[in-house]
């Protein structure tokens, strides 16, 4: 039985490492970080971005999004299988509908994007139109963050915007799993090893599931293009130095990755939003860019035509 699980384990590591091997090409020239003016300073004068905890974003439903398709998936397939695939697939729903996956880890996270003009982003994320997107080289900011992430898991990928891909790979891990949930019928066992073996079996599925849904979103939000920098540490005990802002009377975590540690080049661009005045935004963000050592970096305007009400 360890065996089998071992196997499933390697099987899962496999589906999503086919899925992770077509992303390497599809890094950027670029990936922007759309803020405010407040933010434009902060990065530039600190050289940081902050990595927020993924339960706080925007649409922290995403994750439940993803893990949905394996959840219909596995309850499809149990309502033709025998009792106990029902009651695990049952059990399954019930750990991420009551936010079990809150309690599987702390992830935290940097959104980027390869649209460095983009007029929902302006809207939700850049004052409304009168902020800014700052362009980093995505290899450079990439590297940065895999040697100085601050991680025991640091990952840097694009977001991919296609249910079925993630369907797909879900169901073939549920195939691969689905058998296993009854392989301790017959062998004697006490119910406590019953209950050890199915509890692995179910992290193992959950698990493998999550790395999956990390790396997609609704095809809704296609548009923003999201470029993610992610950091996993483990359920066991908090990350170091988590820190802690406030928005909208609530504590939101978060963690600081110094981007700067991949040299002052690294930022080459800076996009004026289409709402600002923009003589006085790029004076603005000239006048930011002398607070710490920096390179050339180019200040363009949007191209959209928007006015903010």
């Amino acid at each position: 039985m360890r065996d089998a699980l071992a196997r499933f384990g390697g099987e899962a590591d496999d589906i999503v490492a086919s899925f992770l091997a077509t992303l390497g090409a599809q890094l950027p020239p670029l990936i922007f970080h759309y803020t405010n003016d407040v933010g434009l300073r902060g990065i530039l004068e600190s050289g940081q971005l902050w990595l927020t905890d993924i339960f706080s974003l925007n649409d922290p439903s995403e994750l439940s999004h993803g893990l949905s398709h394996a959840v219909n998936i596995l309850s499809n397939k149990a309502s033709t299988g025998p009792p106990e695939s029902k009651i695990f697939a049952a059990d399954i729903a019930a750990f991420i509908q009551q936010g079990g996956i809150r309690k599987s880890g702390h992830y935290f996270m940097c959104s980027l994007s390869s649209n460095g003009d983009d007029l929902g982003q302006w809207r939700a994320y850049a004052d409304n139109g009168r902020g800014y997107a700052l362009g980093f080289d995505a290899k450079a900011l990439e590297d940065a963050f895999a040697k100085h992430g601050g991680g025991p898991m640091l990952k840097a990928f694009p977001i991919t915007y296609n249910d079925s891909a993630l369907i797909e790979m879900h169901r073939r891990m549920i195939d691969r799993m689905f058998g296993l949930i009854s392989l301790p019928r017959g062998k004697q066992l006490n119910s406590g090893a019953v209950k050890e073996y199915i509890a692995d079996l179910s992290t193992l599925l959950i698990v493998h599931a999550l790395h999956a849904a990390l790396h997609f979103k609704h095809e809704a939000y296609r548009n923003e293009a999201e470029y993610r920098l992610l950091q996993i540490h483990g359920v066991d005990k908090p990350p170091p130095e988590a820190k802690l802002r406030v928005r909208a009377y609530s504590l939101i975590k978060y963690r600081e990755f110094h981007w700067r540690s991949a040299g002052a080049a690294t930022l080459r661009k800076i996009v004026v939003g289409p709402a600002a005045d923009f003589e006085k935004a790029s004076q603005f963000a000239k006048d930011c860019l002398t607070l710490p050592s920096q390179g050339t970096v180019e200040i363009t305007r949007s191209e959209i035509p928007y006015r903010a009400v």
